[in-house]
């Protein structure tokens, strides 16, 4: 793997103690991601005052011997191109990411990271373990989005938010909660602490009817949040939709929620991800800004 290095962004001051790390991983093949992302990003983190990193991830595409590459067209040429395609589209990411931290005086470091197109995901993983937080999307019409939001949620070992390919990222004024007493939805929770203590208001979301909640509900941990300071109260719904993951949600969008928190839930086997019902749901439509957490 090579790395090269850009910095850029508004004007550096004295760093604080404790200053959040964001992180963005940019693909560049077989898909791009998208602007929205970039601008989302930027604009999160100068609402929490955060560095953010964004990281364009390129392709090296092994060669295929000569003997072999007259059988598959100029397979050669095919290579290259998607190489070439994929810096050039890392150029363009990193630039924009530049100049929109630039204009919103958001602290940005930027790399470019070469990697193999089978190692993309993991890779994308890997460098996540070094930040606070990952910045992702995901895109029903966009695979790879997912692959990549699949394998930082899950193999990074760090909270990542998903934002929706329409959604404008704002303030945290009202944060909701999914909570079903697991212990990916205490994590998701922990890790989620910077945002309910600067949220001015914060729901505790149980749905009933999907699968039986262990007691005591969510008001004990409202009653916890006030207790630290927070403006929390418990809600309980029913399950009504086809799918959890959109009942959550949409259960969440009535309450204004500005971000939902929950817990990821998969496990690995021969490396394919299988994901909880809720988990798969807001994966394949996520319809606000998710906290996950795995």
């Amino acid at each position: 793997m090579e790395i090269d290095d850009c910095n850029g962004g508004g004007p550096r001051e004295m760093e604080q103690d404790m200053t959040a790390q964001y992180f963005l991983p940019l693909a560049t093949y077989p898909d791009s991601s998208s602007g929205l992302i970039i601008s989302n990003a930027v604009t999160f983190a100068g609402y929490y005052s955060a560095h953010l990193h964004a990281w364009a991830l390129t392709v090296a595409i092994p060669h295929i011997p000569n003997a072999w590459s007259s059988l598959l067209l100029d397979t050669p040429k095919m290579i290259e191109h998607a190489e070439t395609v994929s810096r050039d589209r890392a150029a363009t990411l990193v630039s924009s990411a530049t100049n929109l931290a630039a204009s919103a005086a958001v602290e940005l470091s930027c790399r470019t990271v070469k990697t193999t197109l089978p190692l993309l995901h993991d890779t994308a993983a890997t460098e996540a373990r070094f930040f606070d937080l990952a910045i992702l999307e995901c895109i029903a019409d966009v695979p790879d989005t997912r692959i990549i939001a699949e394998a930082v949620i899950f193999g990074s070992g760090r909270p990542a938010i998903i934002f929706p390919n329409k959604t404008l990222a704002g303030p945290v004024d009202h944060l909701v909660i999914a909570w079903d007493g697991s212990r990916a939805a205490a994590r998701a929770v922990s890790d989620a602490n910077p945002f309910i203590h600067k949220a001015k208001r914060v729901s505790v979301l149980s749905l009933t009817g999907e699968k039986p909640l262990p007691e005591p509900s969510g008001a004990q941990l409202a009653e916890i949040l006030v207790s630290s300071g927070v403006n929390a109260s418990a809600t309980v719904a029913r399950f009504t939709s086809s799918s959890i993951g959109q009942s959550i949600q949409q259960t969440a969008l009535e309450l204004s929620a500005d971000m939902l928190v929950m817990g990821g839930f998969g496990h690995s086997r021969l490396r394919d991800f299988v994901l909880g019902g809720a988990t798969n749901g807001v994966l394949h439509e996520p319809l606000l800004p998710v906290l996950m957490s795995h």
